[in-house]
C-alpha cells in the first residue's frame, strides 16, 4: 500500500477511481481480487450492497483495522454479512461483541452449533445468549433449553423456572454436574425437585439422590422414599444437616429407630 504522503500514480488513480464510481459488477471484481486500500474506496461506492459486503466479509487477508472499518458500514447489520463476519478470525473483540448484538437470538444458537467454530467467537456468542435470558420470553426459553448446550443450557436451568427445568432435562448435552449445583442453590422449588426426581434419566443417580435427600424444599413423600434407599451412616449424617429443617428430622429419627 502507498503512504499517504505519496504521489498516486495514473493507474493507481484508476483503480481508485473505479472503487469509488464503477458498477455492481465492477464492484463484484474489485472487492474479489482488488487490495485493501481500493476495497475500502469500494465501500463509499452508491451501488456497494449487501452482495459486496459479504465477499469481502469472506476474505481471509482483512487486518483487524479493515474490520473495524467494515463494521461502520450500515448493511454490515444484514444478517448474512454479520454471520460472514463473526467467524472472520481477525475480527477485533469489541467488534465481535458489537456484531452478536445485531443478530437474533437462535441465529446465534445456530451460530454456537456450527462446526468449526472458533471457541472465543462460540464464547461470545453463548455469553451473548445468556445476557438475553432476562427478559426473554418462557416460550424461547423452552426452545433454547430443548436445543443449546454448554454454558447457555446450564444458565437455563439454574435459573429453577419448571416449565424450562423440565425442558432441560430431555436435553442429551445436559451434564449432572449441572443439576447438582441446582438442587443445592436457591432456586430448587419442589416442583423442580419432583420433576428431577421422577425423570428417567436422572432418578437413580446417586448424588442427586442425595443433594434431593439433604435439600429442605423435598417434598415429604418423596423425601421418605428416598430414605429407604440410603444407608443408615448416611441417614445419620442427614440429622446434623443444617439445611434441613426440624420436621425433616423428625422423620429420619423414626426412621432410624424403625430400623
Amino acid at each position: 500500500m502507498a503512504s499517504s504522503d505519496s504521489p498516486i500514480g495514473p493507474a493507481r488513480a484508476t483503480e481508485l477511481k473505479q472503487a469509488l464510481t464503477g458498477n455492481a459488477e465492477q464492484l463484484r471484481h474489485i472487492v474479489r481480487q482488488a487490495d485493501l486500500e481500493v476495497v475500502r474506496a469500494a465501500l463509499k461506492n452508491v451501488h456497494c450492497c449487501e452482495e459486496h459486503l459479504l465477499l469481502i466479509a469472506q476474505r481471509p487477508d482483512l487486518d483487524g483495522l479493515f474490520c473495524k472499518t467494515l463494521c461502520k458500514h450500515s448493511l454490515v447489520r444484514r444478517k448474512p454479512v454479520a454471520l460472514a463476519l463473526v467467524r472472520h478470525p481477525q475480527l477485533p473483540p469489541l467488534q465481535l461483541k458489537t456484531v452478536l448484538q445485531w443478530l437474533q437470538l437462535f441465529d446465534l444458537v445456530r451460530l454456537c452449533q456450527q462446526p468449526g467454530l472458533h471457541q472465543d467467537v462460540r464464547v461470545a456468542a453463548e455469553r451473548a445468549i445468556i445476557e438475553r435470558l432476562p427478559g426473554c420470553p418462557l416460550g424461547n426459553r423452552i426452545s433454547l433449553a430443548r436445543r443449546t448446550d454448554s454454558a447457555v443450557l446450564q444458565a437455563l436451568i439454574q435459573e429453577g423456572q419448571p416449565q424450562v427445568v423440565e425442558a432441560c432435562l430431555d436435553n442429551p448435552h445436559l451434564k449432572e454436574a449441572a443439576l447438582y449445583l441446582l438442587l443445592n442453590g436457591p432456586n430448587a422449588s419442589p416442583q423442580v425437585i419432583r420433576l428431577i426426581a421422577s425423570h428417567p434419566r436422572w432418578q437413580r443417580r446417586p448424588h442427586l439422590q442425595r443433594a434431593i435427600a439433604r435439600n429442605s424444599q423435598t417434598p415429604a413423600d418423596l423425601f421418605r422414599q428416598l430414605l429407604s434407599s440410603l444407608p443408615a451412616e448416611e441417614i445419620r449424617n442427614l440429622l446434623l444437616s443444617q439445611r434441613l429443617g426440624a420436621r425433616q428430622k423428625s422423620w429420619l429419627r423414626s426412621f432410624l429407630g424403625q430400623n
